[in-house]
């Protein structure tokens, strides 16, 4: 039975659970993702874990922050002017928006972490990022 090396085209059944501060995982749901092992197409922890891995194979992974959705970085979080927001917009923490750069134009999802009177701050982070996730993986079919 032929294993899954670098380059091979791979489907698998990935179930995320995010680790909490018991060390427990809460389950997220399941997907299907195809790529080709070692590319960049996924999170780097599921794409070199399929390595070694058959058909019907099933594998848990811990991944730490810089294999699943990165660090926490700084700079992507902003303090913003209130002005720099529509009146009627109900800000609160927790509520997502789409930010548009001022210099690049480039949009970005961001979530509100505190609202200020004069100011509301912004993270544009993955909601998962700085994590240590939990993933269940079962290696569906293999390509090589």
């Amino acid at each position: 039975m032929s294993k899954a090396k670098l380059g091979d085209r791979v489907r698998v059944q990935y179930l995320g659970l995010q680790k909490n501060c018991t060390g427990h995982g809460t389950p997220r749901k399941r997907q299907v993702l195809e790529f080709v092992v070692g590319s960049k197409e996924v999170m780097p922890g599921i794409s070199i874990g399929v390595l070694g891995m058959a058909e019907g194979e099933e594998k848990r992974l811990t991944l730490q922050p810089k294999d699943a959705y990165g660090v926490v970085l700084r700079k992507l979080i902003k303090e913003v002017p209130r002005q720099r927001f529509p009146s009627n917009l109900d800000l609160h923490v927790g509520k997502r928006l789409t930010a548009t750069g001022v210099v690049s134009g480039r949009k970005r999802r961001v979530q509100v972490v505190e609202v200020k009177p004069n100011s509301v701050v912004v993270d544009g982070n993955h909601p998962l990022a700085g994590e240590i996730l939990e993933v269940e993986i079962q290696l569906l079919s293999l390509a090589t």
